[in-house]
């Protein structure tokens, strides 16, 4: 298994320039060989949901079925031989899943390896790298445009890092030479903010909701969707510990992913979700797996508006609350808050609504016209009443029209 850090639209036609703090240059974007290929919803009608890495090719026929049922549509992951790729493609084909993949020969054999992984249904891309540095961006250029000349209807996979390990000063900075230097339809980034502190308090990281901001600010800007993550796996590094995920994690992580606009929804990794069997942790994402489908037909291809937070203390780079839609008389959360989505689909907008605390029930008391409703997780409405009570990391959903 690679080792992760665990805490791990168009392009300009005229040249701007993209300054990098740190890097002691100017950055001057020359328009690619390749443009950006136009991103294509893998599933249509639902969300990508991907679990990252830990099932061995020999073990997929197994293994697939026991993701699928758990709401995980995508695996992703890499081996060592071609062999072994088209075993784990084969394996998804026959169990209705699909499959993010690469192996060494990707590399050093890439006709040879895309033309045996293109044919296959369950092939939903190829798996590129992780985490690159800026320093890497000009080969990825070139790796990508090669496989792009060769598979036209798959796209290259990178994930990005999150802030803090990136640098969170330029961190928006290298997003965006990311973007101008390799084209990839979509922007994937990490970022696992609940872990336990020396003193043994379970908390946020300060800078995720920035970190979510930036990444959104970033993909409007170029027209691409992003992908986001949830941690699945307990494990320890220097300086931090990450807990067993509660529902209430897993909920926050993706309920806050979710109303940022993410197109698509991780987990690092499949080993904590099923290792030699489900864990503890199996049962909690396929509950919020469901609950993600089941808001898909308001969140898919939507446009997010707006943003805002509230609470006594608001993120570092996000917003307050400001005025409320036209619909919506009045808006109060109590404890530490939550995060405000306004979100356009089809002629419909709705208001959605997250529970910061991870640890606490939040109330919600609104004020709203006649015909303003709730909206559940399965898409039914009912009519408004003056409070709610949300559970910790958990969403709650208006039609406003």
């Amino acid at each position: 298994m690679k080792t992760k850090r665990l805490n791990l639209g168009l392009f300009f036609l005229i040249c701007v320039f993209l300054p990098v703090a740190g890097c002691g240059k100017e950055y001057r974007y020359v328009a690619p060989k390749h443009e950006r290929p136009e991103y294509v919803q893998p599933f249509k009608d639902k969300f990508p949901i991907i679990a990252w890495t830990g099932i061995d090719a020999t073990e997929s026929a197994v293994k697939f079925p026991l993701m699928r049922d758990c709401g995980i549509n995508t695996y992703l992951g890499w081996y060592d031989s071609l062999d072994e790729v088209v075993m784990a493609l084969d394996n998804a084909e026959k169990t209705g899943v699909k499959a993010i993949l690469s192996c060494g020969a990707l590399r050093t054999d890439t006709e040879k390896t895309v033309a045996r992984m293109k044919g296959f249904s369950s092939l939903l891309g190829y798996h590129i790298t992780d985490e690159p540095e800026t320093s890497d961006f000009p080969s990825l250029k070139t790796m990508v445009a090669s496989i792009q000349d060769l598979d036209a209807d798959h796209p290259c996979y990178i994930n990005v890092y999150p802030n803090w390990a990136w640098g969170v000063s330029d961190y928006q900075a290298k997003l965006k030479l990311f973007l101008h230097e390799v084209s990839v339809p979509f922007l994937s980034f990490d970022n696992y903010p609940v872990y336990v502190t020396p003193e043994g308090r379970t908390v946020l990281r300060e800078d995720w909701y920035r970190n979510l901001e930036e990444v959104r600010n970033v993909s409007r800007e170029y027209g691409v969707p992003f992908w986001a993550f949830a941690l699945a796996l307990a494990h320890s590094i220097p300086d931090y510990e990450y807990p067993i995920p509660t529902l209430a994690h897993l909920r926050l992580q993706q309920f806050s992913n979710l109303v940022y606009g993410a197109q698509a929804f991780q987990y690092f990794t499949w080993w904590g979700i099923c290792h030699e069997g489900p864990t503890q942790v199996y049962d909690r994402v396929k509950q919020v797996n469901s609950e993600l489908q089941g808001l898909s037909e308001i969140f898919l291809d939507a446009e997010v508006k707006e943003v805002w937070h509230t609470g006594p203390e608001l993120p570092a780079g996000t917003k307050a609350l400001g005025t409320l839609p036209a619909q919506v008389k009045s808006l109060a959360t109590s404890g530490k808050g939550a995060v405000i989505s306004l979100v356009e689909k089809g002629g419909s907008t709705f208001l959605a609504v997250v529970n910061k605390d991870f640890e606490n029930p939040m109330s919600l008391s609104i004020s709203a016209e006649a015909a303003v409703r709730t909206v559940s997780k399965k898409g039914d409405l009912s009519s408004l009443v003056p409070v709610y009570s949300i559970e910790p990391g958990d969403i709650i959903i208006f039609k406003l029209k």
